[in-house]
């Protein structure tokens, strides 16, 4: 049952998703921490803290914290705080302490909230919102009372493990994922493209598509190599981290995976590492958590923290999505759309019913088992009790309503290119933003091209083909928060862009940027992205356009999803679009958005 507690907190800490750790045996002495009887709180409360923690870092606040009866430490004392610089860094909490580091005898204030993370997201810790404080759970007390000597983990604690992580959902998503069908065999994209809350900044995955083909026009194998393992979305890292862990208990298998796309008419393959199959023990682990054949089905450990990971209006995703759950699952049968509209609607939230249909396919996207129809959803799933602190004061964030008016607009786009709308104001995150603009124009509109970014090249090249008269495209893409507003400098960068395309001297730019186009375009354009304009953007498209004599033009994000919602479903194509968007302004498909 999901129990509604008001609040005063306005914000909240972020738990239920983990990138970073994977050591089993860390994360047991994590929890071990907890038990007073185990051997790894008496090392830390009698050897470890008083030589690794100096007075001035709160030695013997961390040794009240760990000798205070019951047992419950707040988050402070088991995480510590960071230094700067990290070089300079002392330990200055629990877990901190409990786990050794690659070059000290502890770890940093940020891979020991991850072991925090882990440990509750697993189910052995438990969290109280009143006092930011951490405890033990039953679980978590049978895993730390497991313990044997020796580094190895034994068979108990390895079914305590593979149990505490088949009742969190987003290891029962991947292991869904790729026990569907025979032989599934799936990247790490493919896998993060399918996992939490598609359409918005906590949960993007890099577009395989155009990563594959980044990686075929690459020459450096150096760069191709870091492209393959350090290019990635943050579902992306969630789905690799989790299949890490569905490895190590043999649940699933990494084995390379070849991955081919098809550029300007020539095939190109590539083989991707980080990818899994699903092995006969994880197949009989997937039917635990089903609940079939002579197993018990296992109730899943799902938080409030879950529901969202980042956006300003974070709390109030985190609360309608939870209040969507908790009509889901404590409805009685099959639970239409429009019941659950008035029961948020009763609470406070008003919300439209295609918002209500997304909120309901990601819970199904991070692991519970939800029949979703068009109008209507049937609760499949066993959850454990959870908390909902309804903070004070809950709103949206503009992002969060224009993607609202956009659901009810997107009739033939999947609703996962929503993601777009926070990434075009998220300039930490500028390579993904151009890497799904590129995808956008390419998986959906028909466009034949590749993304380029790095110095002196433009965010991306695109092109047409079998028109009677194909033209290509130089783009840009901006990330800015506060939307973008075409300084001169950034202008003049797109004329020589637009320049050198048009002599094609290689001594000008010896990368030759332009031979990503292909042969015999009759015409070209160039195009800036971003999530709004500001300021006259019009009067820098005509300089451009009259030093260059090549029309171009700039739109908004929204524009852009509009466009290619129009492109698949038959209302515009490429042909028109060229005369209607280069017109040397700002492109509007719909004035009101």
């Amino acid at each position: 049952m999901i129990h509604l507690i008001p609040t005063e907190a306005k914000r909240f800490r972020t738990f239920g998703w983990v990138q970073d750790p994977s050591d089993f045996r860390s994360l047991c002495d994590v929890v071990a921490i907890f038990d007073e009887t185990s051997l790894k709180h008496q090392e830390l409360a009698g050897q470890v803290i008083p030589a690794l923690v100096e007075e001035r870092d709160g030695r013997q606040r961390l040794l009240d914290a760990l000798n205070q009866r019951p047992l419950r430490i707040s988050y402070t004392d088991l995480v510590g705080t960071s230094f700067t610089p990290r070089s300079a860094a002392r330990c200055n909490g629990i877990v901190q302490a409990a786990v050794r580091g690659q070059v000290r005898p502890f770890i940093g204030d940020w891979p020991a909230d991850n072991f925090v993370r882990w440990a509750h997201a697993l189910g052995f810790l438990r969290y109280g919102y009143q006092g930011d404080a951490f405890e033990l759970t039953e679980t978590g007390k049978a895993l730390a009372q497991a313990r044997t000597q020796g580094e190895e983990l034994n068979s108990q604690e390895k079914e305590l493990l593979t149990s505490a992580v088949l009742a969190y959902p987003p290891a029962v998503r991947i292991l869904s994922l790729l026990g569907e069908g025979e032989g599934a065999h799936l990247t790490k994209f493919e896998l993060g493209k399918q996992l939490g809350f598609v359409g918005e900044d906590g949960f993007t995955s890099l577009p395989q598509t155009v990563l594959v083909r980044s990686l075929a026009s690459s020459k450096d194998a150096k760069e191709k190599n870091k492209m393959k393992t350090d290019w990635d979305g943050s579902s992306d890292k969630y789905a690799r981290m989790i299949a890490k862990w569905l490895e190590k208990l043999g649940l699933v298998k990494q084995e390379a995976k070849p991955v081919t796309v098809t550029l300007a008419g020539r095939k190109y393959t590539e083989s991707i590492g980080q990818s899994y199959v699903i092995t006969g023990l994880g197949i009989t682990a997937l039917n635990r958590t089903l609940g079939k054949s002579r197993h018990k089905r296992i109730p899943k450990n799902v938080s409030f923290e879950m529901m969202a990971t980042k956006g300003d209006d974070r709390e109030y995703l985190r609360t309608r999505r939870t209040c969507v759950l908790k009509a889901v699952s404590e409805g009685k049968g099959r639970v239409s759309y429009t019941e659950i509209q008035k029961y948020l609607e009763a609470l406070g939230l008003q919300e439209d019913e295609a918002t209500i249909r997304d909120d309901v396919q990601g819970l199904i996207h991070i692991g519970l088992n939800i029949a979703a129809g068009e109008r209507e959803c049937v609760w499949k799933d066993e959850i454990n009790d959870l908390i909902l602190p309804v903070p004070k004061k809950l709103a949206k964030s503009s992002q969060s309503e224009t993607k609202e008016k956009l659901r009810e607009k997107l009739r033939n786009l999947p609703h996962e290119y929503l993601s777009l709308v926070d990434l075009a104001y998220d300039s930490k995150q500028n390579r993904l933003f151009e890497m799904k603009v590129i995808e956008l124009l390419t998986e959906e509109c028909g466009f034949q091209g590749l993304h380029l970014g790095g110095s002196r090249r433009p965010d991306g090249v695109l092109y047409t083909a079998g028109l009677t008269d194909n033209y290509g495209i130089i783009l840009d893409t901006k990330a800015y928060s506060s939307g973008y507003s075409l300084p001169i400098a950034q202008a003049d960068e797109m004329e020589r862009y637009v320049r050198e395309n048009q002599t094609r001297d290689e001594l000008v730019n010896p990368n030759q940027w332009w031979e990503n186009f292909e042969n015999g375009l009759g015409t070209f354009y160039f195009l800036f992205v971003a999530g709004h304009f500001n300021g006259n953007v019009q009067a820098q498209l005509e300089r451009i356009s009259r030093n260059t004599g090549v029309l171009g033009a700039a739109a908004s994000i929204s524009q852009l999803l509009l466009l290619a919602d129009a492109i698949r479903g038959g209302r515009m194509d490429r042909e028109r679009l060229r005369h209607l968007m280069f017109q040397n302004e700002e492109f509007l498909l719909e004035q009101e958005l």
